[in-house]
């Protein structure tokens, strides 16, 4: 027997079309999700047809079970004819200025290693001082201008030892981002990744017929992340994400610190010196380019 009282063809509400939608990505049915929203089966299938209307605790108690994103929490209660529950600011808004101070110190606490502040759709909002000197241009990048230098040919693409098993890693970060928000800018952003990975491929890029199981060693490191060739210095590293797990404001839900690390001993030496470098290069200033560091070379 179905457990929907509503064959997949009925008619919906908006904001039944809205909940199907996230019921559907959450691989959660009618029944299930009542059961864990504390509603009833029938009344759920009411509201998703427009025959009832949710009220705004109904509404967030299934926005929690379906670990709906807080901009698209607002979409369901706005769709149910009800207000907006959580606030959308700018970062540079008074309210949000407790935000901006932690993330300034983050930033400035994880010198001298690379570290930038990630909005919606992955666009590049901040980055502190070792991330400015050796990836210049990178503030300010769009969602698009991020993915194409990332994902695409050029200076950063040459210099990643490991090109493909990072491109790998990073489509299926952005295949977990594009499940967990449904956001159309992310899902754009990972078609876009997508398309650029293919083309490397496609291109020869060495590693490309290594399947993933495959390209693991035990002796490797436990996280696929890039190891960079910087001047002829090696650097491996581990990357981290923090995160406002517990916002209750759009922007401050949306924001990400990526904080990258020298893997071993060897490495930390060598970034230093290669921060310390290109802090000081005039090329520091051109948009997308990578700082010149070749005198790090060993003699």
């Amino acid at each position: 027997m179905s457990d929907t009282l509503a064959p997949e063809g009925t008619e919906t509400s908006p904001f039944g079309r809205r909940l199907r939608y996230w019921r559907s990505a959450r691989g959660m049915s009618q029944l299930d999700l009542a059961s864990a929203a504390g509603t009833t089966s029938r009344h759920l299938s009411f509201c998703e047809t427009g025959r009832s209307r949710p009220g705004r605790d109904l509404v967030l108690r299934l926005a929690d079970v379906l670990a709906v994103p807080v901009r698209d929490r607002n979409d369901l209660l706005e769709a149910a004819g009800l207000p907006p529950a959580y606030p959308a600011r700018g970062l540079d808004s008074p309210q949000l200025a407790p935000v901006r101070r932690v993330l300034d110190q983050v930033l400035a606490a994880h010198d001298p290693y690379p570290a930038w502040v990630l909005g919606r759709g992955m666009a590049v909002v901040d980055a502190n001082q070792a991330a400015r000197a050796l990836f210049p241009g990178v503030v300010g990048l769009t969602s698009e201008q991020f993915v194409d230098v990332w994902f695409g040919p050029g200076p950063l693409a040459d210099r990643i030892v490991n090109r493909a098993e990072v491109l790998r890693a990073g489509l299926a970060q952005l295949r977990r981002e594009a499940w967990a928000t449904g956001d159309p800018t992310m899902i754009a952003v990972l078609a876009r990744a997508g398309a650029l990975a293919a083309q490397a491929f496609a291109d020869g890029l060495a590693g490309a017929d290594v399947g993933a199981a495959d390209a693991w060693h035990p002796d490797d490191s436990p996280v696929s992340c890039p190891v960079l060739d910087i001047g002829g210095r090696v650097v491996r590293t581990v990357s981290t994400v923090m995160r406002f797990d517990t916002a209750v404001e759009v922007t401050t839900s949306e924001l990400r610190v990526e904080l990258m690390y020298p893997a071993d001993p060897d490495s930390d030496r060598a970034l230093r010196e290669v921060v310390a470098l290109a802090a000081g290069d005039a090329s520091r200033d051109r948009p997308l380019g990578w700082a010149s560091v070749s005198s790090t070379r060993p003699s």
